[in-house]
């Protein structure tokens, strides 16, 4: 197969899956804590002969190829949104919500939370929200005003119920989705020493919308440029096929 063949058909398969990044952003942009990402792209080079000429001297040229290495994660803060409520609660700086599910502990900066029927603080989703102890979080009916301070410490007028467990990692962009806005890893979580919940606000997505449809247009337009490299090629094998059979024999 020709070189610039295969160059082009790389090409449009790492600006495919860039692409599909490109939509998944816009289509978080209002998910609560969303970190965009980006596709992440190494340069292979590979060795090929050619001729400049039939039957001329070989030589070699270096041809080189995109691949998919991977996908980073942006961890720029996102502004923060007022919303009153009293269990809604944004981490101002580094760290992470500790969330317990059935497939073992999670962690979130979506700090919109609820009550759940047995009063246990819980996310949106309905996993139960942990303590700095590890342990569910439960309120009593009747506990109100809720506050929350700036280290997680929930108080009552019965008082202090619980403290909010916020936590880093040292590899924080290692940390891998596992849905509804949840991360894993098997990094030994540290207790955060440099953040601050803010009670009644929460975090919007890092998207922005312009940045991103920006790049979905660049995409688009390489993508058509290799699709024309690919025709050339096409046309140029299909005319040389042409003449080989006007040849007379």
């Amino acid at each position: 197969m020709d070189s610039a063949l295969i160059v082009s058909l790389s090409n449009q398969m790492v600006l495919r899956r860039k692409m599909d990044i490109i939509a998944n952003n816009l289509a978080n942009q209002s998910t609560t804590a969303f970190k965009r990402e980006e596709a992440l792209f190494e340069e292979l080079t590979t060795p090929v002969e050619v001729r400049d000429v039939e039957g001329g001297e070989p030589r070699t040229v270096q041809v080189r190829f995109v691949r998919d290495w991977g996908v980073i994660r942006d961890l720029k803060e996102g502004q923060f949104v007022a919303t009153e409520a009293p269990l809604d609660v944004a981490i101002k700086g580094e760290g992470y919500f500790k969330i317990a599910t059935d497939d073992g502990d999670r962690y979130t900066r979506n700090g919109h939370f609820k009550l759940d029927s047995r009063g246990r603080i819980v996310s949106n989703e309905g996993h139960p929200v942990l303590s700095d102890g590890g342990g569910e979080i439960l309120l009593s009916p009747g506990d109100e005003p809720i506050k929350i301070a700036g280290d997680g410490t929930i108080s009552t007028r019965a008082g202090i119920i619980g403290r909010i467990g916020v936590v880093e990692f040292e590899n924080e962009g290692a940390m891998r989705k596992t849905g509804e806005n949840l991360y894993e890893t098997e990094e030994a979580p540290i207790r955060s020493t440099n953040s601050k919940l803010v009670q009644g606000m929460l975090e919007r997505s890092n998207v922005e919308p312009i940045i991103e449809m920006t790049q979905m247009i660049e995409v688009m337009r390489a993508y058509q440029h290799s699709s024309e490299i690919i025709q050339s090629s096409e046309d140029m094998t299909r005319r040389a096929v042409q003449k080989l059979g006007e040849v007379k024999v």
